[in-house]
């Protein structure tokens, strides 16, 4: 069995609040992620800064250095051993267990398994395998050693970067709408819109 890792060390300045502990449908946000991690993984981790509020959500937790997403990963990589590693946002209210099962079965064929929805992968509902994306991810990160930092485009280009750098298998949306047809895995509650577009059912 895979191992999971849900990263929620963000500073949720766009929603204004911490969006880990942000009730969603009566359950904290976060608390929702781990648990649908722990439908496929385990042992399953909560990857946030000591002292974060959302830490007492999980049994165990990894300390988030406080240096983006790409770091995030590599502090979980770090502590767990498991060959593979699903990667979770903790700000995603919709996560379908059937599609990370099924992200999880792909682990085995790749360095990595992600999802492509419309022109972009999705880095952060996606499998690692641990000993090639911990390699990858060193050398990336500030102070990293091995050869030429990659380049990383986009918002969470760090992470789409190392997607770049593995073997990743790519899940296309065909593949993956026939598990989760309303993509409701990938909706990110990143501001109070979307928080209300998710309350009223539009999200």
């Amino acid at each position: 069995m895979a191992a999971a890792a849900v990263l929620a060390g963000g500073a949720s300045r766009r929603m204004g609040r911490d969006k880990a502990t942000m009730p969603v449908g009566g359950v904290e946000l976060a608390a929702t992620v781990l648990a649908a991690a722990a439908r496929v993984a385990a042992p399953v981790v909560l990857v946030a800064p000591e002292g974060h509020p959302a830490r007492r959500l999980a049994a165990r937790a990894v300390a988030d250095p406080g240096q983006g997403p790409l770091a995030a990963l590599a502090a979980a990589l770090e502590t767990l051993d498991a060959d593979h590693v699903l990667v979770l946002a903790g700000d995603h209210p919709g996560l379908r267990v059937e599609l990370l099962a099924h992200l999880v079965a792909l682990a085995p064929r790749g360095e990595a398994v992600a999802c492509r929805r419309g022109p972009r992968l999705e880095p952060l509902v996606a499998v690692y395998r641990r000993a090639p994306a911990l390699v990858a991810a060193r050398r990336a990160l500030p102070g990293g050693s091995g050869g030429v930092k990659p380049s990383f485009p986009g918002s969470r280009g760090s992470l789409l970067g190392l997607l770049a750098e593995l073997r990743t298998v790519v899940v296309e949306e065909a593949e993956w709408r026939a598990i989760d047809p309303d993509g409701r895995s990938f909706v990110d509650l990143d501001d109070p819109d979307d928080l209300a577009a998710w309350d009223a059912g539009r999200g």
